[in-house]
């Protein structure tokens, strides 16, 4: 009938026009921020059974259903959450989500049901509030506590960022501690950079009498802070030290022969190895020199007295003839003054290479507690206890470093009989990884007895006007040090006290986790964004305002922080723009309208039948 044909075309019309409305509503929030495009699926609305089926029999093979369509209705309208693409704002407060979540968005007193969004453009009110500037409604979050360690578990709730926020002053050596790995942070300062292990040898040489010039010493200015925040400079002296090195020497001339060596032989003073000569007659008017070391030289004295050097030691045969038998003596190498061996924090014993003694100086008057005789160890292992003072400055260590230039241990022992070690014997005077904590025994301390007056100002810090500041112990970490040949580099990598200071500005990590960055150079974790998903993303409720609900059908919320699971990363200073694709849009727009405009054609065909119709009716009369 053609009134099928009509209602069949009206519903047509009803679809494709429902079509372009979504279709346009996509076209309109192009430049909507986090804004997900629609997609419309279509399905054939029923049938009108004109034939009825048949199985196959003896005589017929069967007969199929007949069925008339009565139109088509929109299946399903689906939200795209496809990523949209990231644009740059440079504002702090702006984020936007790569990858699956939702931020939460709920009333400042936690009355209402949240709302989801992925418009990120939020900002911080009169209040410190982390908020949606457009709705009103507030971010929700996790809150660090006053260490800055935030605790992601349970529902989370509001974000505030205190306006005026204060950094507590912190004195260097009660901060945050620092260490070469993660079981031996106990120290308070990091100390980096080279010691140039040339100037080390020149003090050798000084110190045996090879060479008129000292190496030189290098040092280092850095800021310390006291508990109420005042600024102190401490300056650290990295002398090279061969206190205990010995010249080498030559023993007293024997053999069947003496005389075949006139006067005492002299032997250089940095001559690093054992050796034996041996002068032997091999006539009225030569000799044979050998050593130990596989040396070999034939001397002529028919013209007069020879001087020969072999072995670093200098000696002179007399002039002939020479009488027959030999002439010996023995050449002790020089000492370098330091152990056999050091053990590092972790009992594992080193060669030692280089020793340099580490001194720290104060100009405001601040009292630090000294080595004032450093300890040693004798010929039969026993230690001998440093002693210690009291002082504006004086030594504090010995930093010792191996053949490769590489950081040992320190200790407040520096000298030590030649075979001796500083090992289980002393173990109290070296660093102990796992439990350790420096001590001025050990090395790595700056023991602070009475701050000085400093270069700050008491009252610009919060606890100012009380008692004088706290003095205590700041651990010396030295393992970033190195001691290898080239200029000398040593550094202060870092140290954990600091002055008071204003929260100036925030930055949110990846994971969501609001930093505040302080006017004393410090930086705080004060919160993290909390992001939500669901099993279901197509069963959201979309309610305007870039606003999506949880129903029956998406399932409970899911929260949790970004960079977690299945929880997408989170990008400040951008926002997500609309995933709507306009060539796609106008593409499918052009074949909405084609369809709209093939229906009004059925109906118009349908009408013309009818018409027909009618007049063949009135013919009849």
């Amino acid at each position: 009938m053609a009134f099928d044909s009509l209602f069949t075309g009206i519903s047509g019309l009803n679809a494709y026009q429902s079509w372009i409305d979504m279709l346009s509503n996509n076209i309109a929030n192009t430049a909507t921020v986090g804004f997900k495009g629609q997609r419309m699926t279509f399905a054939d609305l029923f049938y009108q059974q004109t034939g009825y089926p048949s199985g196959p029999s003896q005589t017929l093979g069967g007969v199929n259903p007949m069925d008339s369509g009565l139109g088509v209705k929109v299946n399903t309208v689906d939200t795209q959450f496809a990523q949209g693409g990231l644009e740059t704002t440079g504002i702090n407060t702006d984020l936007a989500i790569n990858g699956d979540g939702f931020f939460v968005l709920r009333n400042v007193d936690g009355s209402n049901t949240p709302v989801y969004t992925r418009d990120g453009a939020f900002s911080l009110n009169a209040n410190g509030l982390l908020y949606d500037p457009a709705s009103g409604l507030a971010v929700q979050g996790y809150t660090a506590n006053s260490n800055g360690v935030v605790t992601a578990t349970g529902s989370p709730g509001d974000i505030t960022v205190p306006i005026g926020l204060q950094e507590q002053a912190t004195a260097t050596g009660s901060g945050v501690k620092v260490g070469p790995s993660s079981n031996d942070q106990v120290f308070d300062m990091s100390l980096g950079g080279n010691l140039d292990q040339t100037q080390w040898s020149q003090q050798f040489l000084n110190t045996v009498g090879a060479s008129a010039n000292v190496g030189q010493a290098f040092t280092v200015s850095t800021t310390v802070y006291d508990s109420l925040g005042n600024a102190h400079q401490m300056q650290l002296t990295y002398t090279p030290d061969a206190t205990g090195a010995t010249a080498a020497t030559a023993g007293a001339v024997g053999g069947s022969n003496p005389a075949l060596i006139s006067g005492a032989p002299i032997v250089a003073p940095a001559t690093n190895t054992n050796d034996t000569i041996t002068v032997t007659q091999t006539s009225a008017t030569t000799a044979t020199v050998t050593d130990t070391l596989g040396n070999t030289q034939a001397v002529n004295v028919s013209g007069g007295a020879q001087t020969v050097t072999m072995g670093g030691a200098t000696f002179t045969i007399p002039a002939s003839p020479l009488a027959a038998g030999t002439a010996t003596f023995a050449v002790t190498s020089a000492t370098n003054g330091l152990p056999s061996n050091v053990e590092d924090a972790n009992g594992k014993a080193h060669t030692p290479a280089t020793r340099w003694k580490v001194t720290a100086s104060f100009a405001d008057g601040t009292q630090i507690q000294t080595i004032a005789t450093p300890g040693s160890i004798n010929a039969a292992g026993a230690v001998t206890a440093p002693s210690y003072g009291t002082g504006s400055s004086g030594t504090i260590g010995f930093v010792y470093f191996d053949q490769n230039g590489q950081f040992i241990n320190s200790s407040s022992i520096e000298s030590v009989a030649a075979g001796q070690s500083i090992a289980v014997n002393a173990a109290g005077y070296i660093h102990s990884a796992g439990g350790g904590t420096p001590a001025i025994s050990q090395g790595n301390q700056v023991n602070v007895s009475t701050w000085g007056p400093g270069a700050g100002n008491n009252a610009s810090a919060p606890t100012a006007g009380g008692a004088a500041p706290t003095p205590g112990p700041i651990g010396l970490d030295y393992s970033n040090n190195a001691s290898l040949a080239g200029t000398s580099t040593a550094n202060v990598i870092s140290q954990n006290g600091y002055t008071a200071g204003t929260l100036s500005n925030i930055t949110v990590g990846l994971d969501g986790t609001i930093t505040g960055s302080f006017t004393n150079g410090q930086q705080k974790t004060l919160g993290q964004v909390a992001l939500a998903t669901f099993q279901n993303e197509q069963g959201l409720q979309r309610l305007g305002g870039n606003q999506f609900g949880q129903t029956a059908a998406s399932g409970l919320a899911q929260v949790g922080t970004a960079s977690v699971g299945r929880y997408g990363q989170i990008v400040a200073g951008s926002l997500e723009q609309s995933n709507v694709n306009l060539a796609d849009q106008f593409t499918k727009l052009i074949v909405a309208q084609r369809a709209f405009e093939a229906n009004s054609r059925g109906i118009t065909t349908a009408d013309q039948n009818l018409i027909t119709v009618t007049h063949l009716q009135a013919s009849e009369n």
